[in-house]
Formats: structure tokens, C-alpha cells, sequence
């Protein structure tokens, strides 16, 4: 049976939330801190590790590795394997016991909502993929359809990976739109009464686990910071251009969210004209550009696999979305400065579509410098179409970490037999 612990329904989510170090240690704190040093020297060991080499590095007595070791073998998050003896040497008694990290004691899911598709990851926690699956949903589904849709695909996934849905312990929501306090959506234009539904608390029911919700973009500028090809820049602004045009913005390293959660969602802004933002960078249906309509992008994926092909009508429009995105991001970035701008979007999602791809992200970089101080570099994400997801993952597993770190035997998890 999969014990749970209250205090797991309040784990930190977020850059900024991590534990709170008490006024006063007692002996349970104490024994508590003292698990997360000795699993700290299990993970980060070359070779698993014995009792006496755990009671060296950590500087605790050896009775003391013992019971801690005990309790880290009854939540599952270690296991032990049988030393071999030394070669020429028969040993009386039980060989040493050697430890490692069991990182599929407990995992990690991912959530990617969109309006014409769910997509859930599975992760370990050392933040492997276990299993991505997509499904494909009505556009039209109400909100609470929506949610059961989510419901459905994750015990799916659960089900095909053999996984306990107890034996997750944290998960997140990515979805468009604007969230607060990594909690709840306040407001999303393109998908039907979903900010009605608090998705999280029905997740929450579902797994008995911490649940997070965060906008797609922000995730997905998590994710190609950490799996991507901007792991080396603490400054990036991520686009996501799709149905709707959004930012998650990196700076110092950390995400950047404002006040109310509302950075990066720069499909709000107005021009002076009365275009907004997100109309400039794609081109609004109905009015007539250049060539074939960028706008028709949406709904004719002619156009994207005739540039791939180099069609030059098609390749004119999807350099005219470049030119545009451009000039409707400069504001953007020359009041952020980031180093890098990557490009992720899902009009592409198709791997022989990654050329024409290439043509809005080479427009945008040459219009740059007329409009940018010093310009940054530009990139495609590296990631694809799994960018929110895998952001998502690293989302929760940053919450289950700092748990790991500091009171890993109040994650409620027992070995799997």
C-alpha cells in the first residue's frame, strides 16, 4: 500500500518557493535533514556506494547511516545490490551492501492542452521520459469536457506505462492563456469555458498529488532552457506562434512572470493604430497581404509544406510572417535585451516541415537589426513539439527536487514489490 503524507499537498511550486528553514531543530528535523545528505551522496556517487563510504562523506556515524538508510529503503527511493568480494577473497559473513537511487520510485507528468489536442509526458525522477502520448480533441469541447478529456488521457498514460497513479508525486498543466500564482487560468481567448474549470483541484483528485497549472510559453521557454539549445543563456525570450501569439521570457536565469502572472503575454498589446500585436506578427484573417495570406497558415497547410518544397508564393508569405513578427516583437526586445530569441511553434510540428520554418526565422533575423540596438541571435527550438511538454516535467520535478533535497522520506512513497 502507497502511504501519503499531508504536507505534500502544499509543496512548492514555482522559480522562488523552496523550504523554510525552522527556528528551532528538533530531532525530527534533524533526522530528516541528515536522509537528504545521505540520499544526496547515493545520487551523486560514481559507483553505488556502501554504509561505511555514506558515513565517511556525510560525517555521520555509522548507526546513524544505518537507520537512515533503513528509512530510505522502506520509501523505495533506494535500493540495495550485493557487493561482490574481492577476487581471491571469501568473506565470512553478509557481503557489504551497495545502494543506488531508484529513480522510478516515483514520477513526474506533464500536461499539454491545446485546442485540438492533449498531450501527456511521463517522466522519472531523474527527469527521463518514460512515455508521450497525444490524443486529438474537438475544438468546440465545453471546459468540463475538456478536463475529463485530461482525466482520461492521463489514466491512459498511466495505465499503458504499468504506473500507479500513487506513485506520482507531482504534475503540471500547461495550457494558453493567463495564469496566476501557478494555480488557476483567469483568462484564455481560444478554448471554450476552460477558465471556468479549476483543472488543477480536479488533477489533484485524480493523482492525491501537487498540481500546478502554467501558461504553454513559459513553459515552453522552461523546457528549451533546460533540454533545449538555450541551456547556456540566462537571457531568452521564447515565441510561441500558434493559434495564439505568446512569450515566455528568461532573464537571470529565472523565469520571468510579473506581478500577476501576466509577462510574456504580449498578444495583448495595441499599437497606436489599433492593431494589436499578435494581428501584426500573423497577419488577420480577412485582409489581404502579399502574396498568400499568412494568416491562412492556420488552416492550409499547403502553404507551409509548399515553401518546404520552394514554392516561391509560399515561401514569400512565410517570410512576410518572419518580417512581421519582427517588427511587432521589437518593442519587446529592446526593452528586455534578451541574448537569444528562439522560435517554437506547432505550425510546423511536421519534421519535413522544418524548412519552411527556417524561412520565418531567417526573415525575422534579417529585418532585426533595422529595428534592435544590438540584436540577438534567433533559433528554432530544438525541442519541437515537445517543448511544453517537457517544460512541464521539469516544472514539477523542480518542486519534487527541493523535496528530495531537503525531507525526501515524506514523499510517501513505498517500494514497489
Amino acid at each position: 500500500m502507497v502511504g501519503t503524507v499531508p504536507l505534500v499537498t502544499t509543496w512548492p511550486f514555482g522559480d522562488d518557493a523552496g523550504a523554510t528553514a525552522p527556528a528551532v531543530v528538533g530531532v525530527g528535523d534533524l533526522r530528516t535533514a541528515n536522509a537528504a545528505a545521505v540520499l544526496a551522496s547515493i545520487r551523486t556517487a560514481e559507483d553505488p556506494p556502501r554504509v561505511a563510504e555514506l558515513a565517511r562523506s556525510t560525517r555521520l556515524s555509522r548507526p546513524t547511516v544505518e537507520l537512515i538508510v533503513n528509512d530510505l529503503l522502506t520509501s523505495g527511493l533506494v535500493e540495495e545490490e550485493q557487493a561482490p568480494p574481492a577476487r581471491g577473497v571469501q568473506s565470512p559473513g553478509r557481503p557489504a551492501r551497495r545502494l543506488r537511487f531508484r529513480p522510478r520510485a516515483g514520477y513526474v507528468v506533464g500536461i499539454d492542452v491545446r485546442s485540438r489536442s492533449l498531450a501527456v509526458g511521463l517522466a522519472d525522477l531523474d527527469g527521463e521520459t518514460v512515455l508521450i502520448r497525444r490524443r486529438t480533441v474537438r475544438r468546440d469541447l465545453t471546459g468540463a469536457a475538456r478536463a475529463r478529456a485530461v482525466v482520461e488521457a492521463v489514466r491512459a498514460a498511466l495505465a499503458e506505462a504499468g504506473v500507479d497513479a500513487h506513485r506520482v508525486c507531482a504534475a503540471t498543466v500547461g495550457t494558453p492563456g493567463w495564469v496566476q500564482d501557478t494555480t488557476r487560468l483567469r483568462y484564455v481567448d481560444n478554448l471554450r469555458d476552460w477558465a471556468d474549470v479549476d483543472i488543477a483541484a480536479i488533477l489533484g483528485d485524480e493523482l492525491r498529488c501537487p498540481v500546478a497549472v502554467d501558461n504553454d510559453a513559459n513553459l515552453a521557454a522552461l523546457g528549451e532552457q533546460w533540454r533545449g539549445g538555450a541551456a547556456t543563456t540566462g537571457e531568452m525570450v521564447f515565441i510561441l506562434l500558434g493559434e495564439r501569439l505568446g512569450a515566455g521570457i528568461i532573464t537571470g536565469g529565472r523565469l520571468l512572470r510579473g506581478q500577476h502572472g501576466a509577462a510574456g503575454e504580449i498578444g495583448f498589446m495595441i499599437f497606436p493604430d489599433g492593431s494589436p500585436l499578435a494581428a501584426r506578427a500573423i497577419g488577420e484573417p480577412g485582409v489581404g497581404r502579399p502574396g498568400i495570406e499568412p494568416s491562412s497558415i492556420y488552416s492550409d497547410a499547403a502553404i507551409v509544406r509548399g515553401a518546404a518544397d520552394g514554392d516561391p508564393d509560399a515561401i514569400r508569405a512565410l517570410e512576410l510572417v518572419g518580417e512581421r513578427l519582427a517588427d511587432a516583437l521589437a518593442p519587446v526586445l529592446l526593452a528586455l535585451d534578451p541574448a537569444v530569441v528562439v522560435l517554437g511553434t506547432s505550425l510546423f510540428a511536421l519534421p519535413d516541415l522544418a524548412t519552411a520554418c527556417e524561412y520565418v526565422l531567417r526573415a525575422a533575423e534579417r529585418r532585426a537589426p533595422a529595428l534592435l540596438v544590438d540584436p540577438p541571435g534567433w533559433r528554432l527550438s530544438t525541442l519541437g513539439d515537445d517543448a511544453i511538454l517537457i517544460g512541464a516535467v521539469r516544472f514539477g520535478l523542480a518542486a519534487v527536487e527541493r523535496v528530495l533535497r531537503t525531507r525526501p522520506t515524506e514523499l510517501g512513497l513505498s517500494p514497489v514489490r
